[in-house]
């Protein structure tokens, strides 16, 4: 399923349920469009725009994908590996690839090239490992000769070629062969086994061979420019740090403590893609909240908090820059990222410089809120006896609003030395393109946006008991649990059934249940209705 629609010149688009030929991309937040009834043109706002085609619109909500954590992790492990076969073919180009492409492609998975070719025309509608996802009991009842295959091959590719006294190739075919026969597997041929060997990248291959040493020497990027981002959305870094301020609470404005910032920078252009407040430490969800905020358009968000200002920055990113930290590596941040089709990759551990844009914007930042009443300031010889809980006066929401208007009217139009303009003129340098070097165009949009914050919330797995369902003390319940009260595991008769559920830590007045039979998400409130709301970290 399309989770996307990208504005282009000559795009077919509604306007108040008129249709628009795309003329021209203006700037990153107006087009000019000819109405088709009239052919008079006119500029409009992106933000006011739709695809044209209203099945694309209804697809989002008639048709129902699976949630990304129900799908067993053997199932999500070998499409993994399909959509890495895959992305190599599509890049290639439709006009430059070749049958015998698809030939090998087929070889790797398995797979015939008419499979292999239909796996394509999927992938090219939606570029993302959901396109390859098998459908309900697709992968029930399937051979696993393939994949014991596989386990032997890589088994054997490990043992005999990746070390400093490696093999060859024929004496693993030879090792591979033995050992299929052994088990009553039929051998896959030489080709197949140098094909795998030469799957593995040469990286890690000169690394078992030559030494860690010798193989960062030869593949790490020198210091300068980020390797990777020479446009925008290319690559993102994604960090937190606590604010040098003290916030207060919103009934009796007491001191309340240092908020987290988690921050998600663009680094081709410096632009502040999203961010997220809040008064935890950091962890997954504050960086999925992050993420949601970066892709999305922002012209309802500012509104909603007043702000008047633009910030035409959003689309999904190719690639993030994490450090190492464990927020960074779960299940659910890694299985959302998969499914929109964004890498992940953490910062190299000993290599400072692939983190240096973020922490710099993190400076640039906080000498900012050293202007505010109830600063911490960034040292305790700076600070001396400054009373920073006496002097605190903002709220969360304050300052947000405080930190959005900041970033939209400051610091996107402050020139950057880095790259020698401001933050904002690189990034619509970089979409709409210069004199002489052509833009990539606007970023596309998300067609449920709704979805795609849910997909990056973290979630709980609880039975459904007499009362609903417990969450931190809390109980939540609905008439349509009602049917799944102590209802057995079908695996597994002798078992209640443990079910998901998503949470947004900033509102936990409601949770959100994943059906499994009708393939969508119901909100589940309060057992107690009058129950005022409340952030994870009030309850």
């Amino acid at each position: 399923m399309k989770t996307t629609f990208k504005i282009l010149p000559k795009s077919l688009v509604l306007h108040d349920a008129e249709r628009y030929i795309v003329v021209e991309l203006q700037d990153l937040d107006k087009v000019l469009c000819r109405r088709l009834s009239s052919n008079e043109t006119v500029v409009i706002a992106v933000a006011d725009l739709q695809p044209a085609l209203s099945q694309e619109l209804s697809s989002v909500s008639n048709k129902q994908r699976q949630d990304l954590l129900a799908i067993s992790n053997e199932v999500w492990k070998a499409t993994s590996s399909q959509l890495d076969v895959i992305r190599e073919l599509h890049a290639i180009g439709r006009h430059q690839r070749t049958r015998a492409q698809l030939e090998e492609a087929g070889l790797k998975l398995g797979k015939s090239p008419k499979t292999i070719y239909r796996w394509l025309k999927l992938f090219e509608k939606d570029e993302t490992i959901a396109a390859l996802l098998p459908k309900d009991r697709a992968d029930k009842g399937s051979s696993r000769l393939h994949d014991d295959v596989e386990l032997v091959m890589q088994d054997a590719i490990k043992r005999n070629l990746l070390k400093r006294e490696a093999g060859t190739v024929k004496a693993v075919h030879k090792d591979v062969t033995k050992e299929c026969g052994l088990k009553g597997l039929k051998a896959p041929s030489l080709s197949v086994v140098r094909r795998r060997y030469l799957a593995i990248p040469e990286k890690v291959r000169v690394a078992s061979r030559e030494g860690g040493k010798v193989a960062k020497e030869r593949f790490t990027p020198l210091r300068g420019s980020f390797p990777g981002a020479d446009h925008p959305l290319d690559v993102i870094q994604i960090d937190h740090t606590p604010v040098d301020l003290i916030i207060v609470d919103e009934v009796y404005r007491k001191p309340i403590g240092r908020p987290t910032l988690t921050i998600a920078v663009d680094v081709c252009s410096r632009v502040l893609l999203g961010f997220n407040l809040w008064m935890e430490a950091p962890g997954a969800a504050s960086v999925g909240l992050c993420l949601h905020h970066a892709m999305l358009p922002k012209e309802k968000w500012l509104a909603e908090r007043s702000v008047t200002a633009t910030w035409p920055c959003y689309g999904r990113p190719r690639k993030i820059h994490t450090d190492n930290a464990k927020e960074f590596r779960g299940t659910v941040l890694e299985r959302a990222c998969q499914a929109y089709g964004i890498d992940l990759e953490q910062r190299p551990r000993g290599s400072p410089n692939f983190g240096g844009h973020v922490e710099r914007s993190f400076r640039t930042y906080m000498r900012e809120t050293h202007t505010l009443s109830g600063t911490t300031f960034s040292n305790t010889r700076k600070k001396h006896d400054y009373d920073s809980s006496g002097k605190a006066c903002l709220t969360l929401k304050e300052f947000e609003a405080w930190f959005a208007t900041y970033i939209t009217k400051v610091y996107h139009h402050d020139y950057h030395a880095g790259i020698k303009t401001t933050p904002l003129a690189r990034f619509q340098e970089g979409l709409l393109g210069t004199a002489t070097q052509p833009g990539i165009g606007l970023p596309e949009r998300f067609l449920d946006e709704e979805r795609l914050r849910l997909d990056f919330l973290p979630f709980e797995e609880r039975t459904v008991q007499e009362y609903g369902v417990l969450l931190d003390h809390v109980h939540y319940n609905s008439d349509i649990l009602r049917s799944r009260i102590h209802q057995k595991d079908p695996k597994n008769l002798k078992v209640t059934r443990k079910f998901i559920f998503r949470r947004d830590p900033r509102d936990v007045s409601v949770i959100y249940f994943w059906d499994p039979d009708m393939k969508t998400y119901h909100e589940i409130p309060y057992a107690y209705l009058g129950r005022p709301p409340a952030s994870l970290w009030e309850v």
